[in-house]
């Protein structure tokens, strides 16, 4: 009898020794997690150097493309099956392509974000095609770059560009371009596509606008109505 009790407790300091270790292993892992950073959750995918990147999307997440100096995407898990890479020379195709149904009209996203599916960072960039996408450009200060979207929304934040930023409209696209800083900054608006200029800097302006298009200029953007 006494046999079976010290057994009973033997199991029982074994099994709360293993209880306590259990829970301070999940505390170790508990602190690791940095929960200021909101993409904790995303897979990180590796990316290749490249200057120009082209992005084939649908209108259901925002296409995050920001900063770093080491290339790599963070592709929210509900997106996973749907993320894909190829590179051909200096150029880098992505594509991002959930189901979707029915029509987005890319001015519907232009006041906010949507829900975020992927970041790009990368630590250049020359060129930038994008269909169907809604994507942002966020904290980036490039040599130049050339933007054209299709049937796809544009916002930027916080963008310089020490040289030329050319940025070309056509599939009823809308860019808002935030507070950013260009040397020269050159659209061509086509079709209905629209552009809003809110509080952007720009040594010089030029803007070629189709009779369908829509241009709005607020904040310090308002200069150039002067000229």
């Amino acid at each position: 009898m006494k046999t079976s009790y010290v057994l009973l407790a033997t199991v029982a300091a074994v099994t709360l020794t293993g209880l306590v270790a259990t829970d301070v292993l999940l505390k170790q892992q508990y602190d690791k997690i940095d929960w200021s950073d909101r993409y904790r959750t995303f897979e990180r995918r590796a990316l290749p150097s490249a200057r120009h990147l082209v992005i084939e999307a649908a209108p259901v997440a925002e296409i995050i493309v920001e900063k770093n100096a080491r290339p790599h995407a963070l592709v929210d898990a509900a997106y996973v099956g749907f993320y894909r890479t190829r590179q051909r020379g200096d150029t880098l195709f992505v594509t991002l392509t959930p189901d979707f149904d029915g029509r987005n009209d890319p001015k519907n996203n232009a006041s906010a974000e949507l829900r975020t599916g992927l970041v790009l960072r990368l630590p250049g960039l020359q060129s930038l095609r994008v269909r169907n996408g809604r994507l942002t450009i966020r904290d980036f200060t490039l040599n130049q770059l050339a933007v054209s979207l299709r049937g796809s929304r544009l916002r930027t934040n916080q963008l310089t560009v020490r040289d030329s930023f050319t940025l070309t409209e056509s599939g009823n696209s809308f860019a808002v371009l935030g507070a950013d800083r260009y040397q020269s900054l050159r659209v061509a608006v086509r079709d209905s596509s629209g552009l809003q200029l809110d509080n952007a800097e720009a040594g010089s302006f030029t803007a070629e606008v189709s009779p369908k298009a829509e241009v709005q200029l607020r904040g310090r953007a308002l200069r150039w109505l002067a000229k």
